[in-house]
């Protein structure tokens, strides 16, 4: 089989991989949710979703992985998603281990049904139905009366969502409008900056043991969801999809709770294979 990655390499297995190790937490969430998890052999320290990525063996992290323990591994495969990896670095580390390597960029949020697709390619397992059901979950007609938003991914320093990255799409298709338009995908903002957005949905990011306190703001309400629903481009991002709906509607709501922090809890976007 032949594929091309999304960096425009051309990638030509004689019969789907065995032995897979992930270099990111995407791509490792998605192995597992087309069923492909007992050929993943290593992992990242960053891989921490499903429960069961912890288990498997740690080559390091993604920027500096062990080689040696990444060759004892003996894949025949190695697959990562990032936006930011350059061709000529992937090319040197393709030379240097001498085993395939297949990268992935999650720019928008249907490339997670295609990823999820390429990925069912290169391991022989079919995800086309899973695919197709992600791909309807995240399309989603675009409403008129927009929920003025901000999303914070982290306190001190602010650091926000900006435009251009496919969490500034979710806001879009869960009927919100990104107040922060200039600075690159997620830049940095001063508190005297954000005053003057003047945002109705103030979103924070959650991760474990990160300082989630938001600056004093009026009537903004804040909603808490956890941050790999939102930055993940795995088919839990119809989970964040949902949350980030079920914000803007109450904080549409001239009477709903403001300055209120919140911690969503809602039923997962369940999927079949």
């Amino acid at each position: 089989m032949t594929l091309t990655d999304d960096l425009g390499r051309r990638l030509t297995l004689p019969r789907p991989a065995r032995r897979i190790v992930s270099l990111s937490p995407v791509t490792t969430e998605n192995l597992f949710a087309i069923g492909a998890e007992k050929l993943i052999v290593g992992v990242t320290s960053a891989c921490d979703f499903p429960e069961e990525a912890k288990k498997l063996p740690r080559i390091g992290d993604f920027t500096r992985p062990s080689y040696e323990r990444l060759l004892a591994l003996k894949p025949d495969l190695i697959v990562f998603d990032s936006t930011t990896v350059k061709l000529a670095d992937v090319e040197s580390f393709a030379a240097r281990v001498k085993i395939p390597i297949f990268v992935q960029c999650s720019r928008n949020v249907q490339d997670v049904p295609r990823h999820l697709e390429a990925l069912g390619q290169l391991a022989g397992k079919p995800a086309t139905a899973l695919a197709a059901q992600v791909r309807r979950a995240l399309r989603l007609p675009l409403r008129s009366n927009l929920i003025p938003v901000f999303v914070q991914i982290s306190a001190s320093p602010l650091y926000a969502v900006g435009p251009g990255s496919f969490v500034d799409e979710l806001i879009s298709l869960a009927g919100g409008q990104n107040v922060v338009r200039e600075g690159g995908e997620f830049p940095q903002l001063t508190k005297e900056k954000l005053l003057t957005l003047r945002p109705q949905v103030y979103v924070i990011a959650t991760n474990p043991g990160q300082p989630e306190t938001p600056p004093a703001l009026s009537n903004v309400r804040v909603v808490r969801i956890p941050a790999d629903l939102l930055f993940r481009a795995t088919p839990r991002l119809a989970t964040g999809l949902r949350m980030l709906m079920t914000a803007f509607r109450m904080g549409d709501s001239p009477t709903g709770p403001f300055m209120r922090p919140s911690v969503n809890r809602p039923e997962p976007v369940v999927f079949r294979r």
